[in-house]
């Protein structure tokens, strides 16, 4: 499909498992409380899930341009502001106090950093996402209203249906690619990574025998992860409310979320985003749904914005034995990432 016009309405979403396939769309679009029973409708919502009407039936539907266009990129702004560190740390000690104290495993606050522009980003953005671009990068995925939106290079998937098999993924432990045997040896790492396997596992068990693959580590350009597949058989094919009950039993998963999840953490969770001032759909699940199969992605790794105002936040999982000075290095391995997948200028020294 062709670039957007300023203040068209449009979504993209990658299709994991196949590089060369996205689903595009344009508006306007309609937004429902369920997807319809035939067509394509994509899944926008904020970490919360608090939107009565997620579902967005688009006008028009497409996919990617196979056509590299290697016009120069629209400019995104330079002045971003320098993270806070001291606004982490406080939050950090907070966290970790709950996890001494046995009240979580892990949690993950978020720092965020923002910029101005002097005119709407998704146009500039469209033409970054470009599968010439992002090739071995992650999956994109892209909303915007118009006014206000998202843009991601996301590694991870909440969960995508075949028919009646459902696939998922924990994917958690965060190296760069000169410290990838941390990944392998780590007792940290691995331990962030079991308690997303095992927090998973437990939820999909009421759904049917789980099979896990082996725990891997994947590479995505500068970073690497490690990820564990998770799939089970469903009795049938989801559709409709099925669908909801399936985002809200595996969202937030523990990779980006909270463990153990109870409404009394979840309320923790919510108001350290909060002090973090977290953009709302940072981390929330992204989907689009057709006929015999459906994609949820998580919302990560990407810009924000609403109006003229750009986000770029990066979380970290907390779990006992986490560091200051390593998580923070985390966090900003994470930003440098975005900033080069989505051709930023390097912070001021």
């Amino acid at each position: 499909m062709a670039a957007p016009l300023p203040g068209e309405a449009w979504a993209c979403l990658d299709l994991p498992g196949h590089p060369d396939r996205r689903i595009e769309a344009r508006g306007p679009f309609l937004s429902a409380a369920l997807p319809p029973a035939e067509g394509i409708a994509f899944y926008v919502n904020d970490f919360t899930l608090s939107d009565p009407l997620p579902w967005q039936i688009p006008s028009q539907i497409g996919s990617a341009s196979p056509r590299f266009d290697d016009a120069p990129l629209a400019p995104l702004p330079a002045d971003w502001e320098t993270p806070d560190r001291a606004l982490f740390e406080s939050i950090f000690l907070d966290c970790m106090k709950s996890i001494r104290q046995r009240r979580l495993l892990k949690i993950v606050p978020v720092s965020s950093i923002s910029a101005r522009t002097s005119q709407n980003p998704g146009a500039a953005l469209h033409a970054l996402l470009h599968p010439s671009r992002i090739a071995g990068m992650g999956h994109a995925a892209a909303w915007s209203d118009g006014q206000n939106g998202f843009a991601t290079i996301t590694p991870e998937v909440l969960f995508q249906l075949s028919g009646s098999r459902l696939t998922t993924m924990a994917l958690a432990g965060t190296a760069d690619a000169q410290h990838e045997a941390d990944l392998r040896q780590g007792p940290k790492l691995a331990r962030e990574h079991e308690i997303v396997v095992d927090e998973l596992h437990r939820r999909l068990a009421s759904l049917g025998r789980v099979h896990l693959s082996p725990k891997e580590v994947v590479p995505l350009g500068t970073v690497r992860h490690l990820r564990t597949t998770l799939t089970v058989d469903l009795p049938r094919a989801p559709q409709g409310q099925a669908l909801h009950d399936l985002i809200h039993l595996l969202h937030p998963t523990p990779a980006l979320g909270i463990s153990p999840r109870t409404p009394e953490t979840l309320a923790e969770l919510s108001s350290c985003r909060d002090r973090c001032r977290v953009p709302s759909a940072f981390g929330a699940p992204c989907g689009v749904v057709w006929p015999g199969g459906a994609v949820f992605l998580v919302a990560i790794r990407g810009l924000f914005w609403q109006d003229h105002t750009l986000h770029l936040p990066a979380g970290g999982g907390l779990v006992a034995g986490s560091a200051l000075d390593t998580e923070w290095a985390e966090l900003e391995l994470k930003r440098n990432w975005v900033r080069h997948a989505f051709h930023l200028p390097p912070p001021h020294a």
